[in-house]
């Protein structure tokens, strides 16, 4: 990726000539030579700019790490359910359908496969735990865990360490409502979602969203979501799926309700979110946090 430069030449007004060659990566720094003298003078990143870039490099590397992550356990749930077939097994083949979409390798896919038929590997449970942030902020986090004694205790220690409380159940779950989410490769109008959906025979209500890189970690490939009832994740994802829309779906949290909080707050929030993301048992951390435009 191209980064600008800063070249601080303090006796020379005007470079005609002038390039660049670069030193040993880790270092992030350039050498300006003059071809008059050949005298050598250092060019630097810009600090503020570099350091942004490398924590963009980070979260999109962590990002790619949970998606590839996710679709490993859930092969091998699904694998331990219905066996190694995707032609028997609708489950699997579901998943592979969704790794496709997230362009998860499918190296990673037969690693899991291969796994999940060794019976000294654990299976994964699906479970949520629940906290309050910064703010009153609303925490849900949802993990999926071969150790359920482990993942607990991780999650309560993160929320612990970063100034928040542990919820009961349900104490901050009420303030969700639980939809389908599915997000979508290609770019649908309400008109068209609302026809596929209605083929499919759902009921309930279809809603059109807009991608959400930030909060939800859709990919670039990702046009625009689609939420629908629970029930009917299902008939609509196959639906689109028939269409030829390449998709992935999950089961979220929506808020019905959102909390304002200060900026100091806002920013404490994400530090405990960053921190419970990087625990690989978790799979998603969900707020009700007003989120500034």
């Amino acid at each position: 990726m191209f980064r600008p430069l800063v070249l601080t030449l303090a006796t020379a007004t005007t470079c005609s000539g002038l390039y660049a060659s670069a030193v040993a990566p880790r270092h992030r720094a350039f050498h300006a030579v003059l071809p008059s003298d050949g005298r050598v003078l250092p060019v630097h990143m810009m600090g503020r700019k570099f350091e942004n870039n490398k924590l963009k490099m980070a979260k999109t590397a962590l990002a790619y790490a949970k998606k590839a992550s996710y679709i490993g356990k859930k092969v091998v749930i699904a694998v331990k359910a219905g066996g190694d077939d995707p032609g028997i097994n609708r489950q699997l083949a579901a998943v592979m359908a969704e790794a496709n979409a997230l362009n998860v390798p499918k190296d990673v896919v037969n690693k899991n496969i291969k796994r999940a038929m060794d019976t000294d590997t654990a299976n994964y449970d699906e479970l949520t735990y629940e906290g309050y942030g910064h703010g009153g902020v609303g925490l849900i986090v949802n993990v999926l865990s071969d150790n359920k004694n482990r993942a607990v205790e991780m999650v309560n220690t993160a929320l612990k360490k970063e100034g928040c409380k542990v919820a009961a159940s349900g104490s901050v779950a009420f303030n969700f409502a639980r939809k389908g989410r599915i997000a979508i490769n290609d770019l649908l109008d309400e008109e068209g979602l609302l026809e596929l959906a209605i083929d499919a025979g759902c009921e309930g209500d279809v809603e059109l969203q807009e991608a959400d890189v930030e909060g939800r970690g859709d990919s670039e490939d990702v046009k625009c979501v689609a939420l629908t009832e629970v029930a009917e994740l299902g008939l609509l994802q196959g639906a689109l799926q028939d269409a030829g829309h390449s998709c992935s779906s999950q089961l979220v949290n929506v808020p019905m309700t959102y909390v304002d909080c200060s900026p100091d707050d806002e920013e404490a929030n994400y530090k405990v979110i960053d921190r419970l993301e990087e625990i690989d048992d978790v799979s998603a951390v969900e707020h009700n946090m007003v989120v500034a435009a």
